[in-house]
């Protein structure tokens, strides 16, 4: 390209980027001008307008001033305007003495939006003898002016820079988080139902900068965004604290996968922002933050990776936990929450009693009966779940209390073992439980072109420790690994499954999940949809899913079982049902327990014999409760468990009591199992067709060739 077309092609890209600052710092301008705090205070656009750089000063003035004229839920006093004039007029007198300020750029932004305001306020109070309250929220609306416009310059200077902001200092990521609470503020009246565009964007906001920032990323955005709300003075006293610790909470928890990090968010922030909510009557925050973390946990991370990559920190400042330390701060913390998350659902339920009982003795009309009536629907969903969490943090605080104690030594040396892999290190926890089995938990960076042999990897762990480990369970974030590494147990699974569908259709309505947890316990799952078809695929798979994603983030069985329940009571209006056969196996003991919810009759083969395993039940997504119905049995090598769903049970048992008996050995799981559906297709005498399935699971111990 010659010199006379690089110029020719260089002009119109710089008129088009000046255009498109232009109207960038316009529209931040009118965002600016429409949040209001105090109910009478709006400083924001002033503060835009002495901060933004000097060629797009007219467009964030201009901006500005159409905020401040615009009709909204609050009349923005004149004084505004006035405020904005003069503060424009004193950069305008100074552009040619911006030298001297370059180096107090920030402070002269301060003061240039700050003093106009004071003056332009203290008149109007003076001049229309106001009381000692007006003084001091002119006061108070100059010193956030002032605030706001140091925070609006460092912030700008940021983005001129381009650099990660995983490199920013604390302070400028401060400046940078109390910026853009001030845009969410002026979203906040946008609203749709009981939710706003700007609460939502709040949390997404703190849930992305826990996941990329970590702890001090979270923190931040969240007492960023929490005090900005707090100062509308409107219910939302509590949320700095609130979104806070949610924030803090979240970025504890990134590390292991988005839905720990949204759970934790959830949990925290709902628990300290209730109190407020109820005696304020505002609900909506609770409502906010429900929304933007199922639209977290939901959005798949490629859409959001180019976006955040700048976000994220490099390797070298990315925050390493302690895991010693942090397996009792995090003990204490969850008995903590789960003992008052127990106390919220009891509280809740207690008052919301007592006001049906005095609504109870008022006559109401139709329309307030049914209002009373959904009001008391949705309590009793919200007490069922935070009863569900508080089960679930109990959980999870047993789970870590197992662990008797940390091998240091064996941590150290599985680090030098990842090094050797070019796997950098987070995080190495090597924890020995009461029964003197290692488990190690592996939180590493990963690398674009790095490549792992699972088996090598493990071999050499297994070396270094003086241990047999199995192969790892890996679960993948964006910028991170973990891998959990369990002794290798005594037995291991040689899994087998077959299936029909209903009238050769392309979809079915039963599902099935099998996978080891990482903690040494081999699990099948298989959902049976009520009917066939599309409506029973959709309720089958959903079950299945949501129910494995739930166990292997460490959720027990009745609390996951009790959130899948609630998921299919509330994700459509038609009734939808399925149910739930799950078998988990230890590996290191053979021990076997089977928990059905409605589920079909299973079968069991120890030393030749067969047995039924039976239960009553009822499948979930029908009662607003629903529990597993358990059975355990001990199980050896060679042992047989045998699920199916109703479709293989229409013609009894007895044949398949024969079939179980009489294969020989040499026969597979997997022959097995397709043996099972021929047959019960083949058996079919009442004219009719259902979905068959057959899941045949054999024990071996690891002695034995795999068959």
């Amino acid at each position: 390209m010659t010199k006379e077309q690089l110029l020719t092609w260089e002009k119109p890209r710089a008129v088009m980027r000046n255009i498109a600052q232009q109207a960038i710092f316009f529209a931040l301008g009118l965002l600016s001008a429409r949040a209001v705090v105090f109910d009478r205070c709006a400083p924001f656009g002033i503060a835009m307008a002495a901060a933004c750089p000097w060629k797009c000063a007219p467009a964030a003035v201009l901006g500005a001033a159409l905020g401040y004229i615009l009709p909204g839920t609050v009349t923005v006093p004149m004084h505004c305007l006035m405020a904005l004039l003069a503060c424009f007029g004193i950069r305008w007198v100074l552009q040619n003495a911006a030298g001297r300020f370059l180096r107090a750029k920030a402070g002269f932004a301060a003061g240039a939006a700050g003093v106009p305001l004071l003056c332009t306020g203290m008149i109007v109070y003076f001049v229309n003898g106001y009381s000692g309250t007006a003084a001091a929220y002119a006061v108070a609306e100059a010193l956030l002016a002032g605030a706001w416009a140091y925070f609006f310059s460092r912030t700008v200077d940021l983005f001129a820079e381009q650099q990660p902001l995983g490199d920013y200092l604390p302070q400028e990521m401060t400046c940078a988080a109390f910026s853009a609470g001030v845009f969410l503020l002026a979203l906040a009246a946008l609203r749709v139902g009981p939710v706003t565009a700007g609460g939502i964007l709040a949390v997404l906001i703190i849930l992305y900068a826990s996941e990329y920032g970590g702890v001090a990323g979270g923190s931040v955005a969240g007492v960023a965004a929490g005090t900005c709300f707090a100062f509308t003075g409107d219910g939302l006293s509590g949320l700095a604290g609130a979104y806070g610790v949610g924030g803090l909470m979240a970025g504890l928890f990134a590390p292991m996968g988005r839905l720990p990090a949204a759970c934790a968010f959830i949990l925290s922030s709902a628990v300290a922002s209730l109190p407020a909510a109820v005696t304020s009557q505002r609900m909506d925050t609770l409502w906010e933050v429900a929304v933007a973390s199922v639209v977290y946990i939901l959005m798949p991370e490629r859409l959001t990776a180019n976006l955040f990559r700048r976000v994220a920190a490099r390797p070298g400042v990315r925050e390493t936990p302690r895991a010693q330390d942090l397996r009792r701060t995090v003990v204490t913390r969850l008995d903590h929450a789960a003992c008052a998350l127990g106390e919220v659902a009891s509280t809740v339920e207690q008052v919301g009693e007592k006001l049906d009982k005095s609504q109870q003795s008022r006559p109401q009309s139709a329309l307030q009966e049914l209002h009373r009536t959904q009001t008391a629907q949705n309590r009793r969903c919200m007490v069922r779940q935070f009863s569900a969490v508080s089960t679930v943090l109990e959980e999870m605080a047993s789970e870590f209390e197992l662990f008797e104690h940390s091998d240091e030594t064996s941590a150290e040396l599985v680090s030098e073992v990842l090094y050797e892999f070019a796997l950098q290190p987070l995080d190495v926890s090597c924890r020995v439980d009461r029964f003197e089995r290692m488990t190690i938990e592996i939180l590493a960076m990963r690398g674009e072109d790095v490549r792992v042999n699972k088996a090598e990897l493990t071999r050499e762990i297994s070396k270094v420790c003086g241990r047999t480990f199995s192969q790892p369970s890996i679960s993948r974030t964006q910028t991170s690994w973990r891998l959990v590494f369990c002794e290798r147990p005594l037995y291991r699974v040689v899994m087998g499954s077959a299936r029909h569908n209903c009238c050769n259709n392309t979809l079915c309505g039963d599902s099935t999940r099998c996978f080891e947890d990482g903690t040494g316990r081999f699990l099948a799952i298989l959902s049976d949809g009520m009917g066939s078809g599309g409506r029973a695929a959709v309720d089958g798979v959903m079950v299945s899913d949501l129910l494995a994603q739930l166990i292997q983030a460490g959720v027990g069985f009745d609390s996951a079982l009790q959130i899948v329940n609630t998921a299919m009571g509330v994700k459509s209006g038609d009734e939808s049902s399925a149910t739930v056969d799950l078998v988990s196996i230890d590996l290191y003991t053979g021990f076997t327990e089977f928990r059905k919810a409605g589920a079909a009759m299973s079968f069991v083969r120890t030393q030749g014999q067969v047995h039924p395993v039976d239960a009553p039940g009822v499948p979930v997504g029908i009662l607003e409760q629903v529990t597993f119905h358990c059975l355990q049995e001990e199980l050896a090598a060679d042992d047989l468990v045998v699920l199916v769903s109703d479709g293989a049970l229409c013609e009894g048992t007895a044949w398949m009591t024969a079939l179980l008996e009489g294969s020989c050995e040499a026969k597979t799981p997997q022959e097995l199992a397709e043996a099972i559906v021929a047959g019960a297709v083949a058996r079919r005498s009442d004219g009719h067709d259902d979905d068959v399935t057959a899941i045949v699971l054999k024990l071996h111990a690891y002695r034995q060739q795999a068959e």
